[in-house]
């Protein structure tokens, strides 16, 4: 039986062995996660917490509803066993009918027949599980020729960065681009960074120059067998010296043969993309539900404010 559970009657205990557990499980999907993204969330639970679905709510004039966190690539159903044919659509028809409007993005075990093409989302992810030099093989010319720069640039790793370094970094670059981003934003993802850390799952490596001036920072928090290239900054600088693509070839070398995945998380920014698929990153589709019944002249108000989320995600 499928129940909907309101925040404060969750055991996240049993929650987190279910995520732990979980065929797909993944990091947004522990319930420490989700306090910092979505305080409030709540879920749909099957039976003994085998199957959970997380709710992220939020409000707005007074309307619930349903959205994608920030910093939230994946949600949906979480499973300890094969989901039986239908389960997935009987977990949608659960979600209350007062969630009149619904943007979500489920998992990539989550997948719905005759969605729209627009709804598909590309992840794009890396097994790092080989030696190094066969992941490096597979690196593209360009790509190469960057590493072979960044090589004579005298470039070394701190694994000494705050996550105070690391956002003020961001914002004093490609923050200045991004008009929507405000405080909040910048709040929620330092509340990521340290309880990861604290938790022993994410790390932040920075690449230093050769006057020991940090010039590009990347938070990896590492979940489920997955290291997720979570949140990064480079200056003007550091993009000169090539030290974004330095950074993370030096992850790979550190961790390649090792049962892991690195996770760049994709990119709607058809550069980035690019840039991620450049490692040899393959495509892993997930995607995107919604459901807007609200009255018409609110339907059109939630689409414009939907779209100015959309700007932050293309970099986040």
């Amino acid at each position: 039986m499928i129940r909907f559970l309101q925040h404060d009657s969750i055991d996240k205990v049993q929650w987190d062995i279910c995520i732990s557990l979980a065929i797909n499980g993944n990091l947004y999907a522990n319930s420490w996660f989700l306090d910092i993204v979505c305080p409030g969330w709540c879920a749909l639970v099957e039976d003994n917490y085998e199957t959970v679905f997380p709710l992220p709510i939020f409000a707005k004039v007074g309307i619930k509803y349903l959205r994608q966190p920030y910093f939230t690539q994946q949600l949906g159903v979480f499973f300890q066993s094969p989901l039986p044919t239908g389960k997935l659509d009987e977990f949608l028809q659960h979600i209350p009918s007062d969630f009149r409007y619904i943007f979500i993005y489920l998992n990539s075990s989550n997948l719905i027949p005759g969605l729209a093409p627009e709804s598909e989302m590309t992840n794009l992810e890396l097994d790092l599980s080989k030696e190094y030099e066969k992941i490096a093989s597979g690196y593209q010319t360009n790509l190469q020729r960057n590493l072979k720069k960044a090589s004579q640039n005298n470039l070394s790793i701190s694994k000494n960065v705050s996550s105070d370094e690391i956002i003020a970094m961001f914002r004093a670059n490609k923050g200045q681009d991004l008009k929507h981003m405000d405080e909040s934003h910048y709040m929620l993802i330092k509340r990521i960074a340290e309880v990861s850390m604290l938790k022993g799952m994410g790390e932040i490596r920075g690449a230093m120059d050769g006057k020991s001036e940090l010039v590009a920072a990347i938070l990896w928090v590492t979940s489920h067998r997955k290291a997720i290239f979570l949140f990064s900054a480079v200056t003007q600088s550091g993009k000169q010296l090539n030290a974004m693509p330095w950074l993370i070839d030096e992850f790979i070398k550190d961790n390649a043969g090792n049962p892991l995945t690195l996770d760049f998380e994709g990119s709607t920014d058809a550069g980035l993309a690019r840039f991620y698929r450049s490692f040899g990153a393959i495509k892993v589709i997930y995607q995107r539900y919604s459901s807007n019944t609200l009255p018409r002249i609110l339907q059109s108000a939630m689409k414009i404010w939907q779209l100015s989320r959309r700007q932050i995600k293309k970099i986040i």
